[in-house]
């Protein structure tokens, strides 16, 4: 797995996260978010406490804030020839119920 950028991303999970946890045996938290219409879906992976508390608290349509790096998955970009990108988030915000209704 190889980090490229810090990046901030706004938006709503399409569905419920999905908890798993890693072949190291660390909790993990997969979901997707999309920040409007034309917009396209972002997947997204957090680890550890923060998978923990995104599975707990997080639901579909939920509005939220992650902050994290793009990384590239190396082993699935050399078996099927396409790159793979995803979020690993550091951070998760749940955005108030109040900005949802200020950015429609």
């Amino acid at each position: 797995m190889k980090f490229l950028n810090s990046i901030l991303l706004e938006g709503d999970l399409i569905s419920s996260p999905v908890a798993s946890t890693s072949s190291e045996g660390i909790p993990r938290c997969t979901f997707s978010l999309t920040s409007g219409d034309d917009a396209p879906v972002v997947p997204v992976i957090s680890y550890g406490r923060l998978a923990v508390r995104c599975s707990e608290l997080l639901d579909k349509g939920s509005s939220i804030r992650v902050v994290g790096r793009i990384s590239q998955d190396i082993e699935s970009s050399e078996s099927t020839g396409s790159f793979k990108l995803h979020i690993v988030a550091e951070h998760v915000e749940i955005k108030p119920a109040a900005s949802r209704r200020e950015v429609a």
